[in-house]
């Protein structure tokens, strides 16, 4: 299957290991494998299965009398399952939907490892796994017979069309309808894909999924057989060409696949939220989606808490107190983890018991967990949804002084929505010195793009390392890579990357990150060691610190460096030798 599927990229593929390898130290017992923010890009996670040196696919025999798992069902299917190295933990960070056609496959593929290994696999959830908990509310027939006026724009984005808007616009191609006409379901969904949910290509993907899966169990929903015929642990390989034709799913079809997934127990989706966390420990490493920051450490926001502009008074965001009317503040690490995966799970359990909008519209369940993934909501407190990165880096200057201001707005007008965008301040010592005590000393998060690899803060500036690892726009318009820069979409080019953490134990360890940069260029990085035995020469001190002139080393390649700087969605790179990387020490701790 692989040498169909990815074809020439075999031969890299196997020097690339061949490199990792034989530079692998002899306390190589303990590893984990991350990834975070596929989004639904089936192939990315093709390929990064098979980079890994965690997870790896195994022949599933026995799928279903109805099905075969050969080649032999006429569209070339093969049944896999996704199987656990021996020593090995796999995280995966968070936002498993949206920007590709494998949304089903992918969650069905993760939940079914986590069954597996329950003690080795984490879950976590991002804000694009959350916020479909709307659709079961939104979509409603109920729902589906207020006004369109009623209908604004997402409170949190003042520039997005209202629905009454995007009909408006939609009517421009459909001069016989009235608005009327137009309020369907169909258009309901496509206008929160498009303007409250950020991923307007998600419907169209979706289209595509249910044909893919059609030919996976003969149907699709799947029956009720079909669910106790096992086909959650078997994954779809296309090992030739498969004619998708998309002209049979009607959009009625399509509304009702994200219905299913949210709503049935055995949806994907519904699936893979009952499966997760929002925060794991391993050892000396945390895991959530979003960032710990000075607004986030500690908190654990309310069960009652709504998915809107917060009527409660905003926190101290100085030094937040433990006494507040919104949460509670938990100063042990591991019983702050613990109490948000509880927030988790009650949140989940009110979604499942009144998945709807009450009569007065003012409460449905799961509002809790809407909230969490939305920073207003939040008074900017949310560990899903808040993000270290800017420019493809974990810090910049502007961003710093866009946070500051946001805290000033956010005080002086009593307003949450200052915080919509604002990346978390990296270098606060706060937070780290409140997970070393605990003895905390890597961070890893996704949530927001850092470019065409990840983005690292060298412990040796706080104490704790943080990589933030999101490839999701990693594609450089500057440079031509040819056919192959769109391997992986329009957004991510041909970047890909592998984080993986190895050592000893879970509390002696390295990060190691390897991949494939936007022009094509391999690298495989190792960082220095974190634990007991810290003062060891081990890894490349370099990475993950700040240039006298203002660039950040994000990899080593060969016999240079690669750098990278930008604002906002900006990003800039370079390339110098070891000799013209000077890094910065005047913030290093020690």
């Amino acid at each position: 299957f692989h040498s169909i599927v990815l074809g020439q990229q075999n031969n890299r593929h196997r020097t690339l290991q061949s490199l990792i390898e034989n530079n692998m130290p002899d306390d190589n017992n303990f590893r984990i494998g991350y990834v975070a923010d596929v989004e639904g890009h089936w192939d990315y996670f093709l390929e990064y299965v098979q980079r890994s040196n965690v997870l790896y696919w195994e022949e599933h025999e026995g799928h279903n009398n109805n099905i075969s798992t050969t080649t032999t069902n006429n569209c070339g299917i093969t049944f896999q399952r996704l199987k656990l190295r021996p020593n090995t933990h796999f995280v995966y960070g968070g936002d498993s939907v949206d920007k590709g056609p494998g949304d089903i496959r992918l969650c069905r593929a993760l939940v079914d490892l986590k069954k597996q290994y329950p003690d080795h696999v984490h879950l976590l959830v991002g804000n694009r796994d959350l916020n479909k908990i709307r659709f079961s509310s939104e979509l409603s027939d109920d729902d589906m017979k207020r006004p369109i006026e009623d209908i604004k724009r997402p409170f949190w984005d003042s520039n997005a069309k209202s629905y009454k808007e995007h009909l408006e616009e939609v009517k421009q191609t459909h001069s016989d309808c009235t608005l009327d006409d137009l309020n369907t379901k169909t258009e309901r969904l496509r206008w929160m894909l498009k303007h409250t949910l950020g991923c307007p290509d998600t419907f169209e993907f979706r289209r595509e999924e249910i044909v893919y899966l059609d030919k996976i169990y003969g149907s699709y929903p799947p029956t009720c057989e079909t669910h106790e015929s096992s086909p959650v642990p078997t994954v779809l390989h296309r090992t030739n060409d498969v004619d998708v034709d998309t002209t049979k799913v009607t959009d009625d079809d399509v509304v009702e696949s994200f219905n299913y997934e949210i709503n049935h127990s055995e949806g994907s989706l519904r699936q893979y939220l009952h499966h997760a966390s929002i925060a794991s420990i391993i050892g000396n490493t945390i895991f959530v989606h979003g960032a710990i920051d000075r607004l986030t450490m500690r908190f654990v926001p309310s069960k009652y808490s709504k998915f809107d502009l917060p009527t409660s008074p905003p926190p101290s965001f100085a030094e937040p107190s433990i006494d507040i009317a919104d949460g509670m503040m938990i100063d042990d690490v591991h019983e702050w983890v613990q109490s948000l995966n509880e927030y988790l799970r009650d949140g989940l359990k009110d979604f499942e018991s009144r998945p709807h909008w009450n009569e007065e519209r003012t409460s449905r369940g799961g509002e809790a967990l809407l909230a969490i993934q939305n920073r207003p909501s939040m008074w900017g407190r949310s560990v899903v949804c808040n993000s270290y990165a800017d420019g493809g880096v974990v810090a910049t200057d502007d961003a710093e002084e866009q946070r500051k201001q946001a805290l000033r707005v956010a005080e002086e007008e009593l307003n949450p929505l200052a915080f919509e965008g604002v990346a978390s301040n990296v270098f606060d010592q706060a937070p780290a010195d409140w997970l070393l005590a605990h003895g905390i000393k890597r961070i890893v998060v996704g949530h927001k793009p850092t470019g065409d690899c990840p983005a690292v803060l060298s412990s040796a500036y706080t104490g704790v390392e943080v990589c933030s690892v999101d490839t999701s726009f990693a594609r450089r318009r500057d440079i031509s890579t040819g056919e192959k820069s769109n391997r992986f979409g329009v957004n991510r080019g041909d970047a890909i990357a592998l984080v993986e953490i190895a050592g000893s134990d879970c509390n002696y360890n390295r990060l190691e990150i390897s991949g494939t940069l936007a022009d094509g260029t391999e690298y495989s990085n190792t960082h220095p060691h974190i634990g007991n035995n810290e003062d060891a020469i081990t890894g490349d001190s370099i990475l993950g610190k700040k240039t006298v002139d203002g660039w950040w080393v994000k990899a080593s390649v060969s016999d240079s460096y690669h750098l990278c700087r930008g604002k906002g969605r900006t990003v800039e790179y370079d390339t110098r030798s070891e000799e013209d990387v000077v890094v910065c020490h005047q913030l290093l701790k020690r």
